[in-house]
């Protein structure tokens, strides 16, 4: 009979445990968690924030409870892991440890709090949990909060400011970086994305960095640049990147830069220890290098895959590219492949209308990246022909995918640029 351990209970784990489970109806499996809450989705604590979803839809996969008897799982809950030793298989934890078969890290990521001054004051939160939530909804409903200040153009830090602006709250957003989105957004369509902004009534401060938050004497709070900005409001959440939880890890030989390294299988650099989800990097097939790439549909596929080989098959994850999506105010941005990796010398494709904007750049026949706004519905089929291309170079869209794209009034020159042919 084998014994699986599974680190960490989000969505990677969820999908983990339920593979496992779906390939050994005789497996052992034993779950840490350092909560005592069921698999969340992050990205919808903000849908829960401004009323669109309750607080139950948060758990994708059911209650704990229910999901611990559906899947017969042992669950510690509140029971961190302390230490990993790999090449023995075990597990440490608080008062004791535990042998196993197979492991899986699936630890996930916490936001950023870095040491600055003033971010442990009353008033200033952080968006990620839960029960970060819950909290700023609280505050919201009761009306405490009168004006925001958000730091950091990040993709939950948009939408928060989305939660301020249809509650009518005043609110300004500021970032470190040059313009917004700075890693996946070209400049030229992060102005687009700031005059939207701006025109919804937003304040948008971009090039200003954080040096510390103090507190006035009536009891609001002042952002302090170190250019010598202020920037003053009633509440201040700060959004500016996540930390992979990988403290535990620290002198076990398990290899990662960042987050843990895996290869397509999900597998570590040791035998029977895969890690998933938003604690690790996989092999991203646009550039070949590892990245962490922490959304929710990786997160669970990556589950899946490490769960099924931990049951003793084969598979592979292949679907991981740098893809960036915002929804928020009734805009959309989505971002697929690497900005970062295009130069002055590559091929840029531009188009705008009343409902898109796309600004795509290639090299010879190879596409690096593509940003768009409007196209809300058609992201998934775009994202999909690029995966192709960067699978098949030389092979064309499928009458379908061309089809699909005319029918949502993409122009010809894009679907051109895709390597699809219009069609009369």
């Amino acid at each position: 009979m084998k014994k699986i351990a599974i680190i960490g209970f989000g969505g990677a784990g969820y999908n983990a445990a339920r593979e496992v489970r779906r390939r050994d109806a005789e497996a052992v499996i034993d779950v840490y968690s350092d909560t005592d809450t069921g698999p969340y989705n992050p990205m919808l604590t903000t849908y829960y924030v401004k009323g669109a979803i309750p607080y139950e839809a948060l758990f994708p996969f059911g209650d704990l409870k229910t999901i611990q008897k559906e899947l017969n799982l042992h669950v510690y809950t509140n029971r961190p892991v302390t230490g990993l030793v790999p090449e023995k298989k075990k597990v440490q934890f608080d008062g004791g440890e535990a042998l196993y078969d197979e492991i899986l890290i699936s630890t996930g990521a916490s936001a950023v709090m870095p040491p600055i001054p003033g971010l442990e004051l009353p008033g200033v939160f952080k968006m990620r949990t839960a029960q970060d939530a819950v909290e700023l909804k609280r505050r919201l409903d009761s009306g405490e909060i009168k004006s925001g200040l958000v730091i950091g153009a990040s993709w939950v830090g948009i939408k928060i400011i989305e939660d301020l602006v249809e509650r009518e709250i005043p609110c300004t957003l500021v970032d470190g970086a040059e313009w917004m989105f700075y890693a996946a957004a070209f400049q030229e369509t992060a102005l687009r994305v700031q005059k939207d902004l701006e025109s919804k009534g937003v304040q948008v401060a971009c090039g200003q960095m954080l040096d510390h938050i103090e507190r006035e004497t009536d009891g609001r709070l002042t952002a302090v640049m170190r250019g010598g900005g202020r920037f003053t409001a009633g509440t201040v959440a700060v959004c500016i990147g996540v930390r992979m939880n990988t403290g535990f890890l620290r002198d076990s030989g398990i290899a990662m830069n960042r987050g843990v390294l895996v290869d397509r299988r999900m597998r570590t650099n040791y035998e029977g220890i895969y890690a998933a989800g938003d604690c690790c990097e996989a092999l991203d097939i646009q550039s070949g290098v590892h990245r962490n790439i922490g959304v929710w549909f990786n997160a669970n596929r990556q589950g899946a895959v490490a769960g099924a080989n931990m049951a003793g098959s084969s598979e592979e994850f292949d679907a991981n590219v740098l893809v960036n999506l915002a929804h928020y105010l009734d805009y959309d941005f989505i971002s697929i492949g690497d900005a970062a990796a295009c130069g002055p010398e590559d091929e840029v494709y531009e188009y705008e209308d009343a409902r898109y904007y796309i600004r795509a750049v290639r090299s010879g026949k190879a596409i690096k990246c593509i940003n768009m706004t409007g196209s809300a519905d058609s992201n998934g089929i775009v994202k999909n022909a690029f995966i192709k291309a960067i699978e098949n170079p030389k092979a064309e869209l499928d009458v379908r995918t061309v089809c699909f794209l005319q029918g949502k009034g993409f122009p010809d020159g894009f679907i051109n640029f895709l390597g699809g042919k219009s069609l009369d």
